[in-house]
Parts: structure tokens; sequence; C-alpha cells
């Protein structure tokens, strides 16, 4: 196949993938006591996730062998969806790169246990809990509830917000629930933008491919997150085909 043909769909590719993320951060905003509808939330991430990770393999690839790599050299159908594994694989080529917030950006990528958490969801989702509730007219055993699981995280976040005592007082009032959905989703979503600004650095910072850094104009609407906005940008409010623009936040 052409080489440049295939240089262009990775350009694609990268795209996609920050267009999925940035969706699957607005279906996390829609969550609430009335909404429990978290299978936008999961398809979105997961595939923005895979298809980042698998984009970023292969620029490490072709950095190591001057080549894009084969089909089943990186991963084979068995571990292809595996967002763990993916992640794993990343975890491998990402290093401290210069600046303050390195140590911190190297820390979300590979020492996040909330991060590898949520992967896992992602991962299960894919692989085993997609079809959960119709596994469960066949009469299919069912192992793993990446519904149940992610609403686990959610209590998770709300104890560390509230204290576990506050937390469970406010559930009760039905007017409360509201903010608990708000407040949780949004430290969600801020430990996301991290995770994804600490990925979309490494395109600039790294060493994991000496042309990553030419994918700078698609992987700004992370990598441009400053601190103080994280957690703060309604992602509904743009549309897929426009940058995110912070500067008023």
């Amino acid at each position: 196949m052409n080489e440049a043909y295939r240089n262009i769909s990775l350009i694609f590719e990268v795209e996609r993938a920050i267009k999925f993320l940035r969706l699957g951060l607005s279906e996390i905003q829609k969550i609430s006591a009335a909404n429990d509808f978290y299978d936008p939330v999961f398809i979105y991430l997961s595939s923005g996730l895979e298809r980042l990770f698998k984009a970023m393999l292969c620029l490490n690839h072709k950095e190591l062998n001057k080549r894009f790599p084969k089909t089943g050299e990186i991963w084979d159908n068995k571990n292809g969806h595996d967002i763990l594994f993916l992640k794993q694989r990343i975890e491998e080529i990402c290093i401290l790169t210069p600046g303050d917030f390195a140590q911190n950006d190297l820390d979300s990528i590979t020492k996040n246990s909330f991060i590898n958490s949520i992967c896992l969801v992602l991962s299960e989702y894919g692989s085993k809990s997609r079809y959960f509730n119709l596994d469960a007219v066949l009469g299919k055993k069912q192992e793993f509830d990446s519904k149940k699981e992610w609403e686990k995280l959610e209590t998770q976040v709300c104890k560390e917000l509230y204290g576990e005592a506050n937390f469970l007082k406010m559930l009760g009032p039905p007017n409360q629930l509201d903010k608990v959905y708000e407040d949780s989703n949004k430290e969600i979503i801020i430990r996301l933008e991290t995770f994804f600004r600490a990925l979309a650095r490494q395109f600039v910072f790294g060493n994991f491919s000496s042309e990553a850094n030419t994918y700078y104009h698609i992987i700004q609407d992370f990598s441009n997150i400053e601190d103080e906005q994280l957690g703060l940008t309604d992602y509904a409010s743009f549309k897929n085909d426009q940058q995110i623009k912070r500067s008023n936040l």
C-alpha cells in the first residue's frame, strides 16, 4: 500500500480518536439521576482510547523499524480491543518529559489506579458486558457489568469529595442527587482530562516518535488544558469540527 496513504490514514485515525474522547466526556456530563444510560460513555471512550493507543504504537513501531507494522505484529484479534493491554504497551514507550508537569504526567499514565479501573471497565465493555442484558436473556453467564462497575467509581469519587458520612446523607433528599451527579461527573472528567492531557503531551515532549509533534494541531484539544481549566469545558457546546478554545474559561 502507498506509504503516503498510510501516513494520511494515521492522521485521520488520531483525529477520530480525539473526537471520540471529546464525545465520551460530553456523554459523562449528561449522566444524572434521571439518565443512567452509560453505553455512549463506554462506546466513545473505549473507541477513542483504542484508536489513540494504536496510533501511538504504530508511530513508535515506525520509529524503531522504519516502517509501519503489519497485521498482528503489535496486537492480534485476542487483545486488539483490550484497552488495558494497549495501555500497558503505551506505558512502555512513554518517558519522563522536560517541565515541571513531567512527573505528574508520567504518573497519570503509568501509576493512576483510578484510570486503570476506568480502562478495565472499557475493556470489559467491549469484550464481555456490551450485551449484558441480552446475555441474560440467552441464559449466558454474566461475569462483568460495566454499568455497575462505573457506578462504583462514581461512589468512590463521591466519598472522596464529601466524606462517606456526608455522601450517604446526600443520597436521601431528591434535590441533592443532581448535585451529587454533577460533582462526581466533573471529578471523573478532571481525572480523564488529566490523563488525556498527559498522553497528548507525549506527542509534543515525548520520544516515542520523531514524527509525533507533527500531530500537535490535532491533539491540542487536550495537550493545551491548563490546570485551572480542568473540568470546566462544556463539551456539548462544541461541534465535532470545532477546536476547543478554553481561554475564556
